[in-house]
């Protein structure tokens, strides 16, 4: 049975099951990640450099891991998750919606990984770095867990999300939603707006704000230097 033919009550009861397998996941591996919890933040204050960390509440320790371990479930579900909605909308695309789908995303889980694996190893050692040194010989940096994982995860997520934008530009490029000539012409409104966008999605301070936005610029360059060779739209003079 076609997919347009399909009552609506069945769409929805597999939408339900597709959901219920996805929270399923993420609460498995949740779980395996709450058992690794002290292992796990070793590990993200190892890659910041830090020596210890503290809490100020007595639930803090307990719902700082709780809430680490939430958000490893979902970074390790993320291929289930996207291979469920790839099942939930495979019958209703055309053949060739979905080769490029289907390629996009295989594409964007290594590209979500990589930006994880960038933030840790690179950006939140420096990050870490340039921030402890704000305050200078009269102020001593000692970080509460909650506000550190909160911060790690903000950064960490958001930058996995960021290495996305090639594949989103290629795929629209290429499915014909946009041309790239209008992309290349509105540089100076992603130049904005991606600052703005980094603004919401990182903390507050100005070197988060930056190590999200301008990685996030340059892959925006590269990206339209190779849709425009791959696809055949040179360059306008």
């Amino acid at each position: 049975m076609k997919d347009e033919e399909r009552p609506l009550g069945e769409h929805l009861e597999e939408l339900r099951s597709r959901i219920i397998s996805s929270l399923g996941a993420i609460v498995l591996l949740g779980g395996a990640a709450y058992y690794f919890r002290i292992r796990l933040l070793s590990f993200l204050i190892e890659a910041a450099r830090e020596e210890s960390l503290i809490y100020l509440h007595p639930t803090e320790a307990f719902l700082t891991y709780l809430k680490l371990a939430v958000i490893t479930g979902l970074i390790l579900s993320t291929p289930w998750l996207l291979y469920q909605f790839w099942k939930f909308i495979l019958p209703a695309l055309l053949e060739e919606e979905k080769k490029w789908f289907k390629l996009g995303f295989f594409l964007g889980g290594v590209l979500f990984y990589a930006g994880i694996g960038l933030a840790l190893l690179v950006g939140l050692p420096y990050t870490m770095k340039f921030l402890a040194n704000v305050g200078g010989e009269s102020l001593v940096s000692s970080f509460s867990v909650r506000n550190y994982i909160t911060f790690t995860s903000l950064l960490t997520f958001a930058t996995g999300i960021v290495f996305e934008l090639p594949l989103l530009i290629y795929l629209v490029v290429r499915l014909g939603f946009v041309k790239l000539s209008t992309l290349r012409k509105n540089r100076r409104f992603v130049i904005v707006g991606t600052f703005i966008v980094a603004a919401f999605i990182t903390p507050t301070d100005l070197f988060s704000q930056a190590f999200m936005a301008v990685p996030l610029i340059l892959l925006y360059e590269v990206t339209l230097l190779f849709v425009g060779f791959t696809i055949g739209e040179p360059e306008p003079e």
